[in-house]
């Protein structure tokens, strides 16, 4: 440290020895507690800088649709359609109540229900309670 008055080193004398002068005393450093945004109480607070958090992007997994089948016997389902299929026997077993009382007091819905029934049979798409198409 210089002297303010001559300019003459002091080191850390608190009286400069060639001119005399009494060198100003050093404040007492005080304990400054930092806040989350790095200054001091009082000071402007700024808040800090940060990236916006992106999510990372999750490709689709696409896996293939497996067609649902009915445990129903197709065989057994046309076998029933030709024997009790005008009184809704192959509604019934297929798990369709409401329907086969319909065919049971209608005669198979005047026979034309029967018959669209016996060709939905055949091709495959004979449909049992939930909407599974009967096909084994």
């Amino acid at each position: 440290m210089k002297c303010e008055n001559c300019g003459a080193e002091m080191g850390e004398a608190t009286v400069c020895k060639f001119c005399g002068h009494t060198a100003p005393q050093k404040e007492a450093v005080q304990n400054v507690t930092i806040n989350y945004y790095g200054t001091a109480p009082g000071a402007e607070a700024v808040p800090p800088l940060v990236a916006p958090v992106v999510a990372p992007v999750v490709q689709p997994i696409y896996q293939p649709v497996v067609q649902q089948v009915s445990d129903k016997s197709k065989v057994v389902a046309i076998v029933i359609w030709l024997i009790f299929g005008l009184f809704g026997g192959h509604q019934f077993y297929a798990g369709k109540m409401k329907m086969g009382l319909v065919y049971f007091f209608t005669v198979g819905l005047f026979s034309i229900g029967w018959l669209v029934d016996g060709i939905s049979l055949f091709t495959g798409t004979f449909k049992d309670q939930h909407g599974y198409p009967i096909k084994n």
